[in-house]
């Protein structure tokens, strides 16, 4: 699977491009997905999240429009079973969707069935192919892993056929702490990671990129595009 950088180049930061503007959060209405879109299109953002619930709708609304959705399947637990997970994955496609990040039974993992926690990634990686995605990206969540559980999670995930790996804090709802950061920075450097998490300043925006990060998923996607307007205004 062909990793995505955002558009960053060597040397460049261009927060309409690291950011994903994100509509996934309990509660989220319709109205919201369109504000959402709409906000994106009108700063330059080409990437947004939304439920896979809205997707059809938000597919017909921005038809042709330039940007490029995306989803999240099990969210926050990973503990739907693996077959509706594929369907998911198929609805996805068929709405047109260019990115899916999804939630592994992380459970498996942390109790040992690792045959059973490789063997849902294996299917993932098949039923992806199948629908001709290539963005397809499997999410931990660091709360629920210590250092040396999240190497190993991000290697069995390479190992499944992942390249980029999405890491989450506070289930998208929490900033990355420095200690998070700092792990983030040593993690081998042929995967690409993403995040999902809050971002309150593009100083917290550009700390991620500066470790290892190429592309956030936020809810606080406003937030950091203001800030940097507000900082070319000065």
């Amino acid at each position: 699977m062909r990793r995505d950088t955002g558009g960053q180049g060597a040397g460049v930061f261009k927060p309409e491009e690291v950011i994903v503007a994100s509509g996934v959060r309990p509660g989220v209405k319709p109205s919201d997905i369109y504000e959402v879109c709409n906000w994106a299109l009108k700063h330059g953002v080409r990437y947004v999240c939304i439920p896979s619930a809205y997707l059809g709708e938000a597919s017909t609304l921005f038809e042709n429009t330039g940007l490029k959705l995306s989803t999240m399947i099990s969210f926050p637990t990973g503990l739907m079973p693996i077959e509706l997970k594929m369907m998911e994955v198929r609805l996805a496609s068929e709405h047109g969707v260019e990115e899916v990040y999804f939630y592994p039974n992380l459970g498996n993992y942390l109790d040992s069935r690792i045959v059973e926690f490789e063997s849902e990634l294996s299917r993932m990686a098949e039923a992806s192919q199948l629908v001709g995605f290539k963005n397809v990206k499997p999410v931990v969540e660091m709360d629920m892993v210590s250092e040396k559980q999240l190497r190993e999670v991000i290697s069995i995930f390479e190992t499944s056929g992942f390249d980029t790996v999405v890491v989450s804090s506070g289930f998208g709802l929490r900033n990355m702490n420095p200690e998070e950061l700092r792990i983030l920075s040593t993690v081998e450097q042929d995967v690409m990671i993403e995040a999902h998490c809050r971002v309150g300043s593009l100083r917290d925006l550009r700390n991620l990129v500066e470790n290892r990060v190429c592309k956030v998923c936020t809810v606080d996607y406003s937030v950091v595009l203001e800030d940097a307007e507000r900082r070319l205004e000065k």
